[in-house]
């Protein structure tokens, strides 16, 4: 369903996010927005953490 298997961004705080999208496929529909909230928080907590990563 995510569309995201497989795929690889070569960062991965953002692949461990997106591959939790994997999880709403089994999840009841009642589950996915905190699914959602999950990757979000994760995906912006990759991008808060970018300035600390060396040039």
């Amino acid at each position: 369903m995510s569309g995201t298997e497989g795929q690889n961004t070569g960062d991965e705080r953002v692949d461990v996010a997106l591959a939790g999208l994997g999880r709403l496929d089994e999840a009841p529909l009642a589950a996915h927005p905190e699914i959602f909230q999950d990757v979000h928080r994760r995906l912006q907590d990759a991008l808060a953490g970018i300035d600390e990563e060396p040039a």
